[in-house]
């Protein structure tokens, strides 16, 4: 594991929390989340493959296991850097990667805002590691600038809340018992999973990063929220925007944990499948573009 650069100080909240509270969170509830995009994931990949025997660097990682699939897609001949801000996650994605035997691939902790990646990739990916930056352009310029000419980036991110009935209805269930406190104690993401949900804010960010042909795709799928209503309400309440709210709140947030799980078992029954697992509706943007050929652009 490498480190490279400093973090930018805009983002050392969000690092902070994605390297504590929300690393311990996300890694309990890793089967609800990993499996939840799980279709997309391989949907992407099959429809914007990255070359074999390609260089591929992967923006916030997380775990690894984009890294890992990269580098298997790419083949013998190829190679993945998988690179994130939490030296946490870093440290899980080296030891699973050296567990699974996987060679062609190496880790980093890297913040996109203040890393200078040489020109070495003709692919760039991320799924849902890019809406957390403060400085988006800048972070973008530098992925971009990891490409070769010609080089392609392909991610995924949300969509707006609004458009995620899984995120949005949970959300406001919660909203009945609690609103955002004006001040507060607990670190946050930063800009937040849906900061580029908007079309033109995602496509504005890239083609001023320097990107050219930016395409989104949006794609609605099922979103299985756990295997039961008591995880799918665990995991609501464990990472995204009900469950922010909840921690933004410290203590009255914690006291009114019961009477909100309960709000949510009522609100989820209709979403409950005949074999006692909780499936809601989400949706996210598929998002292409293309480092330019021109060394001036």
């Amino acid at each position: 594991m490498s480190s490279t650069g400093a973090i930018a100080p805009a983002n050392e909240e969000a690092v902070r929390a994605w390297d504590t509270v929300l690393y311990d969170r996300w890694k309990q509830f890793r089967g609800v989340f990993v499996e939840a995009l799980a279709d997309i994931t391989d949907e992407v990949f099959t429809r914007f493959p990255p070359s074999e025997g390609g260089r591929c660097i992967d923006v916030g990682c997380g775990f690894g296991d984009t890294t890992r699939r990269m580098a298997q897609l790419t083949g013998p001949d190829g190679f993945a850097l998988g690179t994130d801000s939490s030296p946490r996650f870093i440290a899980d994605a080296v030891r699973e990667a050296e567990e699974a035997g996987a060679w062609n691939v190496a880790f980093e902790v890297a913040d996109a805002q203040t890393a200078a990646w040489t020109s070495t990739f003709d692919y760039a990916f991320s799924r849902m590691g890019t809406q957390f930056f403060a400085a988006p352009v800048p972070a973008m310029r530098a992925v971009r600038g990891a490409l070769v000419p010609g080089g392609r980036l392909v991610k995924v991110c949300w969509r707006r809340k609004h458009e995620s009935p899984m995120w949005a209805e949970t959300a406001e269930v919660v909203e009945r018992f609690l609103s955002r406190p004006a001040e507060y104690e607990a670190d946050t993401c930063g800009p937040g999973p849906f900061s580029l949900g908007n079309p033109d804010t995602c496509r504005g960010i890239l083609e001023a990063a320097g990107f050219t042909d930016v395409d989104l795709h949006a794609r609605d799928f099922p979103y299985r929220m756990g295997r039961d209503l008591d995880e799918a309400i665990d995991a609501i309440l464990a990472v995204g925007p009900a469950a922010e709210l909840v921690r933004l709140n410290g203590e009255h947030g914690e006291a009114a944990r019961p009477a909100i799980a309960d709000a949510l078992a009522e609100h989820l029954a209709d979403w409950t499948q005949p074999d006692g697992s909780v499936v809601g509706r989400a949706s996210v943007w598929f998002v292409t573009a293309v480092s330019p050929s021109s060394a001036a652009a």
